[in-house]
């Protein structure tokens, strides 16, 4: 099972937000893909890059969340890296 977070509105934010928490912290290992349509999460994906950059994730951006700028690249993602699909 993997985790995929679509456009939306504040309610996903919360949900994506929620579940990247629990990865942080080890209570999922499910991986979650971020799927960036039409650029819509370029701003939180900026957002979550200086946050890793200024050290306040304590595990690597890489291994809480895939950034896929389409559909078919986060289905290779979870195909390639995770075996899923």
């Amino acid at each position: 099972d993997a985790v995929v977070i679509m456009v939306g509105g504040t309610g996903t934010l919360d949900e994506a937000t929620e579940i990247l928490e629990l990865k942080k912290h080890g209570h999922t290992d499910k991986p979650v893909v971020l799927l960036n349509t039409a650029g819509f999460y370029d701003g939180l994906k900026e957002q979550f890059r200086r946050m890793d950059d200024e050290g306040f994730l304590p595990r690597p951006l890489t291994d809480l969340v895939f950034f896929a700028e389409e559909p078919v690249g986060a289905l290779a993602y979870l195909e390639e890296s995770q075996g899923i699909v």
